[in-house]
């Protein structure tokens, strides 16, 4: 019986440890990571973007629109 009630008390203070201490940190580790796997993914999108070159911006010239000329002497 008292074998037992032993027992009972050496699992009763496993299972708070795994449960209070051991469950949550697991938690903020993979909470953790997943957030910085995303922070790494979207600093990747920033980069690519940033050396992506501009759009060439094409000018079309209208009729109307003055001619730039050198002054000849």
């Amino acid at each position: 019986m008292l074998r037992l009630i032993f027992w009972m008390i050496i699992i009763g203070i496993v299972f708070r440890v795994v449960f209070y201490y051991l469950l949550p940190i697991f938690r903020i580790t993979s909470a953790t990571s997943s957030q910085l796997r995303r922070m790494q993914e979207q600093m990747k999108e920033m980069e690519r973007k940033m050396n992506e070159p501009p759009p060439a911006a094409k000018k079309v010239k209208k009729d109307g629109d003055y001619i730039d000329y050198e002054e000849l002497r």
